[in-house]
């Protein structure tokens, strides 16, 4: 009977060590709200005259006008990134 009593008590207490842990449950995840950064829209581009050599005036002309708005268009989708990583927190 002694004997008994110890091996049961022996058991139990392997038995309790292998007993399946608490799962801890992760966090749910933050939602976080993003606002809409605004993005420029395609700009139309002046038709450089095919008909003309390159260097006339009027090419020159719709050239140095197509740089003016490709460097307008490229500021605005920097304006669009720059407004992205100050919501994301990504930094630069």
């Amino acid at each position: 009977m002694r004997h008994a009593s110890v091996l049961l008590i022996v058991s139990i207490a392997l038995g309790s060590g292998c007993a399946a842990r608490q799962i801890q449950v992760p966090p749910a995840p933050e939602i976080v709200r993003m606002e809409e950064c605004p993005c420029p829209e395609r700009p139309d581009l002046p038709l450089i005259n095919g008909g003309l050599p390159f260097d006339h005036p009027v090419n020159v002309e719709a050239v140095l006008e197509r740089d003016d708005v490709y460097r307008a268009y490229i500021q605005g989708l920097e304006a669009a990134i720059d407004c992205y990583r100050a919501q994301t927190g990504s930094g630069q």
